[in-house]
């Protein structure tokens, strides 16, 4: 069954139905592997669209290396191509995004007016960094639009059950929440969309907003899920990212940038989600076979004491934003050996919600809040790990549907802070 939302507004010039499809490819520092993923896409759109006119879309967000010239060559003669240089500004390359590319939402942006230009009946982005993918990946995003009038084609990547963790135990729950659609991977760099769609999000106002540039996948699945729009998801076997050549994030700052992001959006669409009532089913992703996913290593032991140490030096911070109730669990929780350690779901999920409102009142400077969370998360991700490494996919999976309906039962709890965030401060 697909997911509906609210009424929307969409483009004064809708797309065309017999319009063509467009594939946008964002790149940066991508030479290794932006010769293979044109090869790819330029394979599926012959393959899954050969009666449509196509179009392929190559945004580039500042490289330095050989990414456009690769893509050049691999681009060749082969039917109308379209590059775009992307306007950058100086302040898109201080800080490294957790989604890698520099301006991103600027890249995103060039694509979709592209397709809304050309009255594209579909517009298909994905990552030119992403070594799997394959000319299906063009055909299970884009099919379900072109050809099911799905307006939202969110990918489902199959992970190992520790993989993801931050999606699993806080972006996945609080979307499913708070907007009522069941799409598993929100802030994936890959997806479809329908011109109806993309007419809509051209015209929010997220694309010149403070933090646009990081909470770009976020916004646009929250976009989606808020708006009279059909959603999908569409199973893609492995997702495996090239090196782009930076160091990888810190924990601390993928949370400020991710979660950060994600409760910018809560404040931005308060009277959507505190509207929204019920689970809405996703149309189901089908299951292409795949590798088995390897094994991240993680060290619980590491992470709890991590968690144990954070209490110890973060609780003043936490009482700023956590009722006393909180922390005395909080205190309990961490007396325990770790065979016992089990974070409780309710507790988790008020957690987060609390921070998201510790944002929203402003109660500390933002990043230094939401580096707070880090220990909490720590503990919360100890407690998953110790729940799940020892059972099937299937159970796991399982485990976080539990989650994240522990994440519902306290939406309730989320908008009486938010309306009267002082009236359960002592509860």
């Amino acid at each position: 069954m697909a997911s509906t939302g609210l009424n929307s507004s969409v483009g004064p010039e809708p797309a065309s139905a017999d319009g063509p499809v467009v594939a946008g490819l964002l790149c940066y520092q991508d030479a290794d592997t932006v010769g293979a993923v044109v090869a790819a896409v330029r394979e599926g759109l012959a393959v899954h669209f050969a009666d449509v006119t196509t179009q392929i879309v190559l945004v580039d967000a500042g490289s330095t290396d050989a990414t456009e010239a690769r893509a050049r060559e691999a681009l060749g003669d082969a039917g109308e191509i379209l590059d775009i240089a992307a306007a950058r500004s100086t302040a898109d390359f201080l800080d490294l995004p957790y989604h890698g590319i520099p301006g991103k939402a600027r890249a995103v942006r060039a694509i979709l007016t592209a397709a809304s230009e050309r009255r594209a009946q579909a517009c298909v982005i994905l990552d030119a960094g992403v070594r799997t993918v394959t000319p299906d990946w063009v055909g299970w995003l884009a099919r379900p639009v072109v050809e099911r009038a799905f307006d939202f084609v969110s990918p489902f990547y199959q992970r190992h059950a520790f993989e993801g963790a931050l999606t699993k135990g806080v972006v996945y729950p609080v979307v499913r929440a708070l907007y009522g659609v069941r799409l598993r991977q929100p802030a994936a760099a890959e997806f479809a969309c329908s011109g109806r769609l993309v007419d809509h999000v051209l015209q929010e106002d997220v694309w010149e907003r403070s933090g646009s540039q990081l909470g770009i996948d976020i916004w646009l699945t929250t976009a989606a899920a808020s708006g009279d729009f059909r959603l999908s998801e569409a199973a893609l076997g492995i997702r495996a990212h090239g090196v782009r050549g930076e160091e990888a994030l810190d924990l601390g700052t993928t949370i400020v940038q991710v979660v950060g992001s994600l409760f910018t959006d809560l404040e931005r669409r308060a009277a959507r989600w505190q509207r929204s009532r019920g689970l809405i089913p996703v149309e189901p992703p089908g299951a292409p076979s795949a590798a088995a996913p390897v094994a991240p290593n993680v060290d619980v032991e590491r992470l709890i004491e991590a968690c144990r140490l954070g209490y110890r030096e973060l609780r003043d911070i936490w009482t700023w934003v956590l009722p006393p109730r909180t922390i005395v669990d909080l205190k309990k929780l961490l007396d325990r050996p770790v065979a016992e350690f089990r974070l409780d779901d309710e507790l988790w999920a008020r957690i987060v919600y609390d921070f998201a409102i510790g944002c929203r009142l402003r109660v500390a400077a933002r990043e230094h809040l939401l580096r707070s969370l880090v220990p909490l998360y720590s503990g919360w991700l100890a407690s998953y790990v110790l729940q799940v490494r020892d059972v099937s996919p299937e159970a796991a999976d399982l485990r976080v549907e539990t989650l994240a309906e522990a994440f519902d039962a306290q939406k309730s709890y989320l908008i009486a802070r938010w309306r009267w965030p002082e009236r359960l401060r002592t509860e």
